[in-house]
Formats: structure tokens, C-alpha cells, sequence
């Protein structure tokens, strides 16, 4: 017999037993996603999220069974976006906690949006592990649909070694510095303003989640100059827990983009190969990313051309709000 669990919103000092479910989630689903509790310590601890308000956690006992968290950006262009996410651990699935914990999130997503920008559409956005098709039903029973297919890739670098290449038109590849901080966040905001799903980035969430993270790793990350304006930016970052599970040494990359003016010059090439070179020298053992299947500036061909290959697909799910 089970006990009725309880539920309560998240604190700071749940973080190990966060990542205790999500150890026990990644051995049953094999998303190849390890977190330690520091890297939960610093999502929870993300700008626009109140865990008073913003997560749940389930717990049966001591143990933490489920939780559920929605982040409501705070800004919006033609469209209002929260992402939203949970987890039930595999020995507590199929009791109902999950459904529950779905409904959580659209209720709490909806009063998000409605608190923010109600006069605007709003959608609650969710990437799901395509062979998870038991999560993947769960989710659509509450009215979400598969909008977009993302492949993280992988590419590994104990190999031969990688040719160099150059952007055309004078354009220098140089070491990311903080000086340039800002500049490159507002480079990845024009870069990416057209793609499926983008909001700006605002200065607080770049530094929480890019260039202030703990797995932010500035000798493998790279500027495009064209004289002292930013072209082009390539952001690297390690997960010390993913190294600490695997034994293998992953760099990364965590954001890589192109301003508008200066595509077909070849700096997203350059800024890739220089990376991949750098990690070489530095003793990883592989790279990976994440790319939208259907990125219109060709980035997945990049990739592939560059010795990337698909490890794993998820798949991007939307909800009207």
C-alpha cells in the first residue's frame, strides 16, 4: 500500500534530492543527462522562477517522488513562452502522480501568462525524449502537440585532427573575454530572432544560464570579430557531472550564432573548428549540441559536415494558453 504523497513547492536545500530523481529518471529513460546538485542548486536558483510559487515537489516520506516547475519569461515579442518541465521517478510512475503534476503546470503556466501578458497569445513549451512515448502520451492527453524536432549530436575529438578554417572578408576568431559579455548576448539575441521559439535574452538569465554558469567555459568559447564588432560568438561550457558519470570529457557547445550581415562568410566554421581544435589540446574527449532539426540558416548541415552525428532526438511540445 502507498501513502498518500505530499506536495509542496521546492526549496534551494531540495537540490540533492532532486538529483537523486533525476539519477534514477536518466538510469531508467537514458537521455544521457547527469545533474549534481549544484547544477539544480543553480536552476532553482534561476531569475523569473518563485519556487513558492513556480515548483512543486512530491514526496513520499523523505523520498522526492515527482516534481513539476514553470518559468514564465518576462518578455514577449509575438508570443508569450513558459517553459515548463517535470519528472516522476520510475518506481513511483503509474500511480497518477505524473497526470497530476501535468495539470499543475498548464494551471500554473496559464496563471502565469494571464498575470504577464494577457492581451498577447500565450504557449507552454516542453521538450520531450522522443522514445519516452509514455510521457509523450501524457502530455498530449493535456492538450499539448509536437511542434519541433531537436537532435543532440555528438562528435568525438580523440581522433585525427581537425582542420583549421578562416571567415572570409578580414574577420577575426579570438578568445571570448568578458568584455565582450554583453555584446555577444545582444549578437545572439539578433542571430536568433527569427528561429522558432526564440524570446530576447535578457542580461540576468544570459548570466545565469550562459556566461555566469558554473559550466561556463571561457578557453573553449570564441568571438567572430569584424573589426571591434561582434560577428559571430561560440559559447562552450563542461558539465562536471556528466564527466564524473561518463569518465569522458564533453565540451559543450552550448550557443553558437551568426548575425544576420555576416552569414556565408564562413564564421560559423571558423568559430566551430577553432573550438573543436581548442578541446583537442585540452584533453576532451568529445563534443555535442543541440540543434532544431529544421534551423533555417542550415546549421544542422553544419554539423554534420563538421563529423556530428544524432545521439538522441527530443521533440518540442506546445500548449495554447
Amino acid at each position: 500500500m502507498h501513502t498518500t504523497p505530499a506536495w509542496r513547492p521546492l526549496a534551494l536545500d531540495d537540490a540533492p534530492a532532486l538529483a537523486e530523481l533525476f539519477a534514477a529518471v536518466e538510469a531508467a529513460d537514458v537521455t544521457d543527462e547527469h545533474y549534481d546538485a549544484e547544477d539544480l542548486a543553480e536552476e532553482l536558483g534561476a531569475p523569473h522562477v518563485e519556487l513558492a510559487h513556480d515548483s512543486v515537489g512530491v514526496w513520499s516520506g523523505d523520498e522526492l517522488i515527482g516534481y513539476a516547475k514553470a518559468m514564465a519569461l518576462p518578455d514577449a515579442t509575438d508570443v508569450h513562452r513558459v517553459y515548463v518541465e517535470g519528472a516522476v521517478r520510475p518506481d513511483a510512475r503509474d500511480r497518477g502522480v505524473g497526470t497530476d503534476l501535468v495539470n499543475w503546470l498548464v494551471t500554473r503556466a496559464t496563471q502565469q501568462h494571464l498575470d504577464r501578458f494577457p492581451d498577447l497569445p500565450g504557449e507552454a513549451h516542453i521538450q520531450l525524449h522522443a522514445p519516452n512515448t509514455a510521457k509523450r502520451e501524457l502530455y498530449e492527453a493535456a492538450g499539448f502537440e509536437a511542434r519541433r524536432w531537436f537532435f543532440d549530436m555528438r562528435r568525438p575529438l580523440d581522433g585525427d585532427a581537425i582542420p583549421a578554417t578562416t571567415p572570409a572578408g578580414g574577420l577575426r576568431v579570438v578568445p571570448f573575454t568578458e568584455a565582450y559579455d554583453d555584446a555577444t548576448r545582444l549578437a545572439h539575441n539578433e542571430a536568433f530572432r527569427d528561429h522558432w521559439g526564440h524570446t530576447p535574452t535578457t542580461p540576468d538569465r544570459w548570466r545565469h544560464t550562459t556566461t555566469g554558469a558554473r559550466s561556463f567555459r571561457p578557453d573553449v568559447s570564441y568571438l567572430a570579430l569584424d573589426g571591434d564588432e561582434v560577428a559571430g560568438y561560440l559559447v562552450g561550457h563542461e558539465y562536471d557531472a556528466e564527466t564524473a558519470m561518463t569518465g569522458i570529457r564533453e565540451c559543450w557547445i552550448d550557443r553558437l550564432g551568426t548575425r544576420p550581415a555576416w552569414r556565408g562568410t564562413g564564421v560559423a566554421t571558423a568559430l566551430l573548428t577553432t573550438c573543436l581544435r581548442s578541446g583537442q589540446k585540452q584533453g576532451y574527449r568529445r563534443a555535442g549540441l543541440n540543434v532544431d532539426s529544421a534551423n533555417a540558416t542550415g546549421a544542422l548541415g553544419l554539423y554534420e559536415r563538421c563529423g556530428f552525428r544524432t545521439r538522441h532526438t527530443w521533440i518540442g511540445y506546445v500548449r495554447a494558453l
